[in-house]
């Protein structure tokens, strides 16, 4: 691999540290702005390089001593050379820059920075387990026994040997902390109590991941719902943000792409004592929504990492919800879909990033958009 010497200038999104070579802009991991560091270039394209620092010149004062051996290697962390709360930070000013009117009251609500992770997905290669190293297929094998965003319980090294024959022969191993113990989630069905909700996810369903963090994340989505709201909830899975929200909501109509998730959401509604919600297979990004979805005044949308498609935005723009509370864990498809809805008579009146993934660059974003 090639190896360069650079002078790091920002923190950008995707946990990198930027700088420019010979008209190129240089994205690196495992540096801090004002750093002069050496870098191996693992991919290089027309315009943008990516590299791995491999050797600091000039250090940061903010620099840390990493607290896990294979930072380096392994792919799972990209912020464990500076300290928590500087990450938290970092975090903060790039939402801010993102939604710079709404950036003085951003909110940001975050838990412990280990062991969060209730599920894992550890690649198998050849009887190798571990994570994958940073652009590459190789298997940090080490990372399986010290791996510090999971809950200890998930790694591989503390794993009963009955599930780890019952699992080994699995190209990725996705486990799951449920309340029945640990699952595959592709294949077993996960159980949670929440606050009293009981819920039970279907296999390969979605369920959030930072187990001090969901609470929080319902909690406050409820500050922001009056008594009887009627709801209409997109990408709404098993139910578990709606029926969660049982206490503020008087009817509820759920829309899911996937049937065994619907399935799921009646049952667990149900059980729950909330029987009455109704829920609906849709596919949202190739069918249209229901016109019957013109009595909901409150809309609560979860989507995927893609977002809102521009049919669903004009639907919204259509039957004029007074409130969206849009989550979502991708930034960049949320500040799309939000300008589109500022062009059509909503603000936005609440903004909070939940950090579901310390360690890493991702997060959650939890906003509220009111018609003016």
């Amino acid at each position: 691999m090639e190896k360069l010497k650079i002078k790091l200038e920002k923190w950008v999104n995707g946990g990198y540290a930027i700088g420019h070579h010979d008209g190129h802009a240089v994205f690196v991991t495992g540096g801090i702005p004002g750093e002069s560091v050496n870098i191996t270039l693992e991919k290089q394209g027309k315009k943008e390089w990516f590299g791995t620092v491999i050797e600091v010149l000039e250090p940061s004062s903010e620099r840390i001593a990493p607290d896990c051996e294979v930072y380096q290697s392994c792919g799972g962390c990209s912020f464990r050379h500076i300290t928590y709360a500087k990450e938290i930070e970092i975090k903060k000013s790039l939402l801010s820059d993102m939604f710079p009117n709404e950036s003085k009251w951003l909110e940001v609500i975050s838990g412990a920075e280990n062991f969060y992770r209730n599920n894992v997905q550890w690649q198998n290669v050849n009887k190798s387990i571990g994570f994958f190293s940073k652009q590459t297929h190789q298997v940090v094998e080490k990372s399986q026994s010290v791996c510090m965003n999971l809950d200890e319980r998930l790694l591989w090294k503390n794993l009963d040997s009955k599930l780890k024959d019952k699992w080994i022969k699995q190209k990725t191993i996705h486990l799951r902390l449920s309340e029945q113990g640990i699952v595959n989630y592709e294949k077993d069905v996960s159980k949670f109590n929440l606050n009293g909700t009981s819920l039970q996810i279907p296999e390969k369903g979605f369920f959030q991941i930072n187990r001090f963090l969901i609470s929080p994340w319902i909690e406050k989505i409820s500050s922001w719902l009056g008594d009887q709201e009627k709801v209409l909830e997109l990408f709404c899975g098993s139910g578990t943000i709606g029926i969660s929200l049982k206490q503020n909501i008087s009817s509820l109509y759920g829309i899911e792409m996937h049937q065994k998730s619907i399935d799921f959401a009646k049952a667990n509604a149900k059980a729950n004592g909330v029987g009455h919600f109704t829920y609906e297979a849709i596919d949202l990004y190739q069918r249209p929504i229901p016109k019957s979805v013109d009595k909901y005044p409150t809309w609560i949308v979860n989507p995927p990492r893609a977002g809102l498609t521009p049919e669903i935005i004009k639907t919204m723009v259509k039957f004029r919800p007074s409130k969206i509370i849009y989550s979502s864990c991708n930034p960049s498809t949320l500040k799309r879909d939000i300008v589109e809805l500022k062009k059509n008579n909503y603000k936005i009146t609440k903004l909070v990033l939940l950090d579901f993934f310390p360690r890493t660059p991702h997060y959650e974003v939890l906003t509220c958009l009111e018609r003016t």
